[in-house]
């Protein structure tokens, strides 16, 4: 009895299918289209569902490491997304390197070396309000840690990321481009009216995590203003050197950590279900689109 309904079913859906390839009605044609590129559709979107999903549990020991317990935090995820950065970073100073080492001998002199087409350029030929031969030869200088006028590759990118070196010589080079580039009276230094109409406002930025628009304050955001310049000003003289600048070049020029942990804080708000401020390998495969470009970066790293 069985048997007998399959063979049925099977020449109404065979018969059924012949009057359909035969039907001359164009009306037709449209929808087997439409019908063959949803059933398409959901079966690429299965497929892509299921990648992400493997890629995503292929991902989570690798971030989960400190400590291993089932669990990302908030610290971990930053610490990868950092490493994720600072991966990236280092291709694209090869890159650079190869480029600008005309002589091909795996270093970079000052000589072969020109600025970079994104650096801001005013028409007097100034870059960011300073004179670009200094620019280049006291970046250059900086960044040469051995002193041998040539520039490896963990120097050349010191050198083209400076917020992320540990390099002293660099942070102070990035104190004194804060000054030249504030210091609207060219005496050298920063007042206060040019470090509260600029300054101030990136240090109160990072501090909050978000914009402010120095052009509407209240006394309390000049009387803020004031402390912090006074704790900077360290010989009280009214005005700030490069040198005191330092306790806040972090905040003016916020390295990969910064936006790492800021990148994490993002996607763990996204991700999380519990709101316990950690994802699990469930939430992670339940939201997994947060996740996609550090998976994608990843599957780059690995074919290459």
């Amino acid at each position: 009895m069985g048997r007998i309904s399959i063979f049925v079913c099977t020449i109404a859906v065979i018969f059924i299918f012949f009057l359909l390839s035969r039907s001359s009605n164009n009306n037709h044609r449209p929808i087997h289209r439409r019908l063959r590129s949803n059933s398409t559709h959901s079966a690429e979107s299965y497929d892509d569902k299921f990648n992400l999903t493997n890629r995503i549990v292929r991902l989570f020991p690798e971030i989960d490491v400190d400590p291993t317990d089932w669990f990302v935090s908030l610290h971990e995820l930053t610490q990868w997304n950092l490493q994720q950065a600072q991966r990236e970073f280092l291709h694209r100073s090869q890159r650079e390197m190869v480029i600008h080492d005309k002589n091909h001998d795996g270093f970079v002199s000052f000589s072969e070396y020109a600025p970079p087409s994104t650096w801001f350029h005013h028409a007097d030929g100034d870059s960011f309000g300073y004179d670009t031969s200094w620019w280049k030869e006291e970046h250059f200088n900086a960044s040469d840690i051995d002193g041998n006028g040539l520039l490896n590759l963990t120097e050349f990118n010191d050198f083209l990321h400076p917020a992320d070196s540990k390099n002293p010589n660099l942070r102070q080079w990035l104190c004194k481009a804060e000054v030249r580039e504030r210091d609207m009276d060219r005496d050298g230094k920063v007042n206060f009216k040019e470090f509260f109409h600029g300054l101030f406002d990136l240090v109160r930025n990072y501090d909050e995590g978000s914009y402010n628009d120095s052009r509407h304050f209240d006394d309390s955001m000049d009387a803020s203003a004031r402390v912090l310049f006074s704790q900077l000003d360290k010989d009280g003289d009214g005005y700030l050197s490069d040198i005191e600048l330092l306790p806040i070049i972090g905040k003016l020029h916020p390295s990969g950590h910064h936006y790492a942990k800021q990148q994490a804080e993002d996607i763990i708000s996204q991700a999380e279900i519990d709101e316990d401020g950690r994802l699990t390998l469930s939430e992670m495969i339940e939201n997994p689109y947060p996740f996609y470009s550090a998976i994608f970066n990843n599957d780059k790293d690995e074919i290459g």
